[in-house]
């Protein structure tokens, strides 16, 4: 074996031996591929030249912060691997595995991700600028606050994925899958939209939900959902009374003797980026704060998405930017909080008080209000206010 091969290889060999003593969870991951990719990029990008048919499986693996710029992991198994932080900028990603893979802040400057798996990957705040997604599956990826400027995003599966605040300038989306896509403040300047598709529950960017007739306007295509939870858009007038007993996470009317989680608690209170870390690692967590106590607190940018918060305080409480879609808001009191920017899209608001609080560019489409929720202005909801902000009125 000559010294240029040895190179290579020593690496392999290396990790091989060493493989026995490797826990179960390092060995999620080929340890003599992940040698060689640390010995650095040069010599990783000239091994795979010369081994065509080598396939990499790097999944699960930890490569935060690591410089990768130009790197060769085409077709590479990357599932799971943490590369957060890290600078892929110009990589060649074609084909690759990157399902629920965690790269928030990662440079993707012109990488080659074209036709690469990435559900449930998570690329928030991540710099995609003029980066090839070209047929790229990006089902329920989070992508919020990421730039994609220039992205070649054509054709590419987006479905339920999370594009809130996503910076879109110029990205070309011909053809993409936009069905139950969460659009809300982000920036479609220039866009290209012609051909995608888009459902009843896709949020654009103004926080309207997609209808039959922006698609028209758009050159797009509106796909009816089949979900058996449909949002309440497509609820009719005569059935918006009974519209609130089909939300999956609608309790009981009468007061309440569910104990709050305790764990829970004391994680938002004490790291709100941490909450959301958990359930971004896990969407299925139900999160309960049933008449938990957040006065004069910090919980801007909380996700409590579907959280269950019926007779919470939130009084002079900073909610800004929090996403609360969908969540159990009845009895709840927000007087004098802060809800700018903060998404209550869907949310059931029977009951709340929101006297003072501030709802400057706040999302409402269609949270459910009854004459006993008491709106901003002081004043009790009515039908006629409810249509004027979106709402949606439901007699008691």
């Amino acid at each position: 074996m000559n010294s240029k091969a040895l190179r290579f290889f020593l690496p392999v060999l290396l990790s091989a031996a060493l493989a026995p003593a490797l826990s179960p969870t390092a060995l999620a991951f080929n340890a003599a591929h992940l040698a060689l990719l640390k010995a650095g990029v040069e010599s990783w990008n000239s091994m795979r030249g010369t081994h065509q048919e080598f396939l990499p499986d790097l999944s699960g693996a930890e490569l935060k912060g690591k410089k990768l710029n130009g790197v060769d992991l085409h077709n590479a198994n990357m599932s799971g691997t943490d590369l957060s932080q890290s600078d892929l900028s110009h990589a060649n990603l074609q084909n690759a595995q990157l399902d629920s893979a965690k790269m928030s802040c990662t440079i993707l400057f012109r990488a080659n991700l074209k036709g690469a798996l990435l559900r449930g990957a998570d690329l928030e705040s991540a710099q995609l600028d003029g980066a090839n997604l070209y047929r790229a599956v990006l089902e329920t990826a989070v992508l919020k606050k990421a730039d994609c400027s220039n992205a070649d995003m054509r054709e590419s599966d987006l479905r339920e994925s999370n594009l809130r605040e996503t910076t879109l300038v110029n990205a070309n989306l011909s053809g993409s899958d936009l069905r139950a896509a969460y659009l809300w403040r982000a920036n479609l300047s220039r866009a290209n939209m012609t051909g995608v598709k888009v459902s009843e529950k896709s949020v654009l960017d103004n926080g309207k939900y997609a209808t039959l007739l922006w698609a028209q306007n758009h050159q797009s295509f509106f796909v009816e959902d089949t979900s058996p939870f449909l949002s309440a858009s497509t609820v009719s007038s005569a059935s918006k009374k009974s519209f609130a007993s089909r939300n999956i996470w609608r309790q009981s009317d009468g007061p309440t003797h569910v104990t709050y989680d305790r764990e829970q608690y004391e994680q938002i209170k004490s790291d709100v980026f941490e909450l959301n870390k958990m359930r971004k690692n896990n969407r299925d967590i139900r999160i309960n704060l049933t008449g938990a106590s957040f006065d004069h607190k910090n919980l801007s940018y909380a996700d409590l998405s579907h959280a269950l918060l019926q007779y919470a305080s939130f009084k002079a409480t900073d909610l800004g930017d929090s996403d609360l879609r969908g969540a159990d808001l009845r009895s709840c009191d927000f007087r004098e909080a802060n809800l700018q920017h903060a998404d209550l899209a869907g949310a059931d608001l029977r009951g709340a008080n929101l006297w003072r609080a501030n709802l400057s560019r706040t999302r409402l489409t269609e949270a459910l209000v009854t004459s006993s929720t008491i709106l901003d202005s002081g004043k009790k909801a009515t039908p006629e206010l409810a249509r004027r902000h979106g709402l949606v009125f439901v007699e008691q």
